[in-house]
């Protein structure tokens, strides 16, 4: 068995924090949280192969903002 170097213990505690984070997350938060990584990486893809965003895309982009926005209280109050 080989020893981790401290990069990759710092690693693994970091790791270990964001498991038990998302572990902590209510399921529409964790739903919220997905939801927006799926839309910012499809407009990406678009972006990126077609040089294009279409309006499906901002639409996404749109409703994910929103639901984070409410399940995280984010922005102005």
């Amino acid at each position: 068995m080989t020893t981790k170097n401290e990069y990759e213990i710092e690693r693994d505690k970091a790791d270990a924090i964001r498991a038990k984070a998302m572990k902590a997350l209510s399921e529409d938060q964790l739903k919220a949280i997905n939801r927006t990584y799926k839309a910012i990486d499809h407009a990406l893809h678009n972006i990126r192969e077609i040089e294009d965003l279409y309006l499906s895309d901002i639409r996404n982009l749109d409703n994910a903002f929103w639901t984070l926005k409410h399940q995280f209280n984010l922005g102005e109050k």
